[in-house]
């Protein structure tokens, strides 16, 4: 309880000093594809702080499942709109972004005694995320997100595209 107390405390005190525009958060759901174990679900939540309108900090967790792989990851990317670049009140955004994760593969296969169980991995991972700006605050997503290279202790799967729609809201 205290924990979860602190966690709305601390949130809380971020929106109450966050100017407009610049914390938001993201829900997606989608795709699991490319694959060595086959494709699967993706769902996905960011919380986002942009330093300017078109510059910013993305940290993002989310779960895919595939078949019996259940892939845990936490990352933090950087963003870059390059469509805000030009045009500040554009509709229609395109976010470059790039950044590490940390994944765990919770398959009942692996009995590890690694920090959590299952495979541990770190990746690196970049993507596209077309957008459309529906009100000052809230925008409708398209995130295509491409890990290359897993670097991972033991499992099979070691690069992934994920392909998601979702909301965002901007604070």
């Amino acid at each position: 309880m205290k924990k979860s107390l602190l966690i709305l405390s601390i949130f809380a005190t971020t929106l109450g000093f966050a100017q407009k525009n610049k914390l938001g958060v993201q829900f997606n759901a989608g795709a699991h594809l490319l694959g060595e174990a086959g494709n699967g679900i993706s769902l996905n939540t960011a919380l986002t702080y942009n330093f300017v309108p078109s510059f910013g900090l993305k940290l993002d967790g989310g779960l895919d499942i595939i078949g019996e792989n259940n892939l845990n990851r936490l990352g933090l990317q950087l963003n870059l709109n390059v469509v805000q670049l030009a045009n500040k009140n554009a509709k229609f955004g395109l976010e470059v972004h790039g950044g590490a994760a940390l994944l765990n593969n919770g398959n009942s296969i692996f009995n590890d005694t690694y920090l959590l169980r299952g495979d541990d991995m770190i990746a690196i991972m970049a993507g596209l995320t077309p957008s459309y700006r529906v009100s000052d605050h809230v925008r409708i997503l398209v995130d295509a997100t491409y890990m290359p290279k897993l670097f991972q202790i033991d499992g099979v799967i070691t690069k992934y595209l994920n392909t998601t729609v979702g909301v965002a809201y901007n604070f």
